[in-house]
């Protein structure tokens, strides 16, 4: 079976208009995406489970399931054999209590029955796999048998949905291969990841930012760990630490933390003020060796900054950003200009009356992923479609949805592939919990680890 066929399948599945042949659901049912149950047992069970909640207060696959509902219906005949309750009680409270008490003598029997709990025990244990508000239906055409989505095939059809103009010719087996590579490295990341924030000890303000570039320095947790905590013993602040970790050569965060002053160093030699801002600057000289090598770089970009937004402190994290930029200071400012003007443009065009807004820090980001001028139009198209599709989804709110959809514009795939991959690693970090906003920050950084 083909991707295409397959979504529509699993989308009659979902919405009770199931239509296909027994091949067809055989594959399903072998990949895991649906259950089948025959319908006098799926009655059954539903019929069993009321009565175990309801007298036992307990699940019916409990294992003192059987003894509970046992010790209410000794209570039940008890009550039903006392002459004071036969008065007290009304004729139709007495018969009620009488289905209880048969209802009960026939779960009794039905729970000691192993021949007769086989079928119900897998109804149950697939309950578990069912996706949300998935519901059992039938093709007539295939039979009595009943069908129900799994939690599996719930994903894999959000997920085929999103991405069947590539994959609608694919056969579901590649689909899936693909799906579960993706789906298994996530769920390796996320561990990483709640290793990492359960052991980094205290930080006081964005805390995912160290996550993320402990992440980002490619080394095991325990390895990123250890150069981190060796690197915040001497210099006491968690972003400066994550800059030595990403730096430190051999995992030794002394020489990176030496490189760092002699960077920051070297911006004051440059006549720039020992500011905490500047100083964060210092860690884009790294790269070059030795670090006031880059000097001649930072101050022409300095410069053409002013130029461009005026003189203010935060051109200093600009600059930063564009450091690794490709091409030459002009032409790298050049491409700021232009993806300021084009992000002007675009938020005017949707309201006339908006005062203008702020777009420098989008400018620079989106001019810095540019590799030439022509690219840059085509940048801040896709950041504002990726922009819409995150907070569509829920994933970000409008007023912090612009760093989210920075990180992700470099994602490859449609805005709507690239937004679905951060939800999918979303639901992986919360790991059962609801998703927050550090999750989301996270998943943004990464999404581009599990495009496929």
């Amino acid at each position: 079976m083909n991707c295409q066929r397959a979504a529509e399948v699993l989308r009659g599945v979902e919405h009770n208009s199931l239509r296909c042949t027994a091949d067809e659901i055989e594959e399903l049912l072998a990949f895991e995406l649906v259950v089948e149950a025959d319908p006098d047992d799926l009655a059954l069970a539903t019929w069993l489970e009321k009565v175990v909640r309801e007298h036992a207060r307990v699940h019916v696959a409990d294992p003192s399931a059987g003894q509970a509902l046992a010790h209410t219906l000794r209570e039940t005949e008890e009550r039903l054999k006392s002459d004071w309750y036969r008065i007290k009680a009304s004729k139709e409270e007495r018969a009620a209590r009488e289905q209880e008490r048969i209802d009960m003598r026939r779960a009794l029997g039905i729970l000691a029955d192993a021949m007769a709990m086989r079928p119900l025990q897998k109804i149950y244990a697939d309950a578990r796999q069912l996706a949300p508000g998935a519901r059992y239906v039938c093709d007539r055409n295939l039979g009595d048998e009943h069908y129900a989505l799994t939690h599996l095939g719930w994903r894999v059809r959000g997920q085929l949905k999103i991405r069947l103009e590539r994959f609608k010719d694919a056969s579901l087996k590649a689909f899936l291969a693909a799906f579960r590579k993706a789906e298994g490295k996530m769920r390796a990341f996320a561990t990483d990841v709640a290793l990492l924030d359960h052991n980094v000890g205290y930080v006081r303000k964005n805390r995912e930012q160290v996550i993320i570039g402990l992440v980002k320095t490619g080394l095991p947790p325990d390895q990123a760990l250890g150069a981190y905590k060796q690197a915040l013993t001497s210099v006491h602040a968690p972003d400066v630490a994550v800059t030595c970790a990403r730096n430190a050569s051999g995992g030794d965060t002394r020489l990176a933390q030496m490189r760092l002053n002699n960077a920051q160093a070297a911006l004051m030699r440059a006549g720039f003020p020992h500011t905490p801002i500047v100083l964060g600057a210092a860690k884009s000289l790294l790269p070059f060796n030795p670090p006031e090598a880059g000097i001649p770089r930072f101050v022409e970009l300095w410069r053409r900054i002013e130029q461009t937004f005026g003189r203010n402190e935060v051109n200093f994290k600009f600059v930063s950003r564009l450091m690794p930029a490709e091409g030459t200071p002009a032409e790298v400012v050049g491409r700021v200009a232009t993806a300021a003007a084009a992000l002007v443009y675009q938020a005017q065009s949707r309201d006339r009356s908006a005062r203008r807004p702020d777009v420098r820090a989008a400018a620079v980001a989106l001019a810095s992923m540019a590799k030439t001028h022509d690219a840059v139009p085509g940048l801040v198209q896709r950041f504002r479609q990726i922009e819409h599709e995150l907070v569509t989804a829920g994933l970000s709110a409008p007023h912090n949805v612009e760093n989210d959809a920075l990180e992700c514009v470099a994602c490859p795939g449609t805005p709507q592939e690239v937004v679905a991959t951060v939800g999918a690693l979303c639901t992986q970090l919360a790991q059962g919990r609801q998703p927050q906003r550090n999750d989301v920050s996270i998943a943004a950084s990464f999404a581009k680890r599990f495009v496929f």
